[in-house]
């Protein structure tokens, strides 16, 4: 009985109590039942109540993954660098003007 669970409350039939006294059943003996109103039957299997045992732990472990999103807001500037670059190119004129000079020979005379 050292096994035995105190608590009967899962299996209330394995109490002593719902045990039916009529039968007069020996419970130590396995599949020979004695019954001294029917006499010794020895190739007869009777069904007894089950016994409670004191129940067995087992630690189960489980590991439960969780995906957490995390939003990070990225944001995007650009800048726009506009560079100049003065460059100087020589722009030719030309011009051009005529002189005129007029000469006279002398005269003859007339």
């Amino acid at each position: 009985m050292k096994n035995r669970c105190p608590d009967t409350s899962v299996f209330p039939e394995a109490t002593d109590v719902n045990v039916s006294m009529d039968m007069n059943m020996n419970m130590g003996m396995g599949a020979e039942c004695c019954m001294p109103q029917m006499g010794c039957c020895p190739s007869q299997t009777m069904m007894c109540p089950p016994i409670m045992e004191c129940p067995q732990v087992r630690c189960c472990h489980r590991v439960i993954n969780y995906e957490v999103p995390h939003i990070i807001p990225c944001h995007t500037k650009t800048i726009n660098h506009h560079v100049y670059r003065h460059t100087y190119q020589p722009c030719f004129s030309y011009s051009e003007e005529d002189e005129s000079s007029e000469i006279y020979e002398p005269k003859c005379c007339r």
